[in-house]
Parts: structure tokens; C-alpha cells; sequence
């Protein structure tokens, strides 16, 4: 499968303004994809189970997905917003 081979890799989105239409849950490695709406702009570029490590350059290891989720909300409005994955979570 696709995602198995692309697993531990790093890469980012650039989000648009609005909803991004996930849902995150906390885990002991970070906040990981939970879900994707139909309607999520990340739909076919992230996968359940990727790691979200960084927003806008913040390390979000450490955060549980309630936190990321009132940051990512509160940065809704700007142009972009700038999301990094770990493919498939920790090694």
C-alpha cells in the first residue's frame, strides 16, 4: 500500500483560510488525523493516522488535539496556514 511505504516521512500543507474539516485526537507521539470531512481542502493529502508536528512553524508534539485545534481556529482567517505531518505517525 501507498501510505506504508511513505511512512516516517516529513512533508507540509499549506492550508487555506476557513474550516479544515478534521478531526484530531490526542495520542502519547502527538495530535494525530483522527477523520476527514468530504469537504476537508486536506482530503487526498493527509491520511487517519498522520501526525500533525507543526502549525505555522510551532512545534505541536507536545499538544494535546483540544489545544491544536482552538490554535488552528484562532489562525482560521490568515491566507495560509502552514501544517506539518509525519506520514503514519512515530517509527
Amino acid at each position: 500500500k501507498r501510505g506504508q511505504q511513505r511512512r516516517g516521512r516529513i512533508y507540509d500543507f499549506y492550508a487555506p483560510p476557513g474550516a479544515l474539516g478534521v478531526v484530531i485526537d490526542s495520542t502519547p507521539e502527538g495530535p494525530m488525523i483522527h477523520s476527514l470531512k468530504k469537504t476537508s481542502p486536506l482530503l487526498g493529502m493527509v491520511n487517519r493516522g498522520d501526525l500533525i508536528i507543526g502549525l505555522d512553524g510551532i512545534n505541536t508534539r507536545n499538544m494535546t488535539a483540544g489545544r491544536l485545534t482552538r490554535i488552528m481556529a484562532k489562525r482560521s482567517q490568515q491566507p495560509q496556514r502552514k501544517l506539518s505531518f509525519l506520514v503514519g505517525g512515530a517509527l
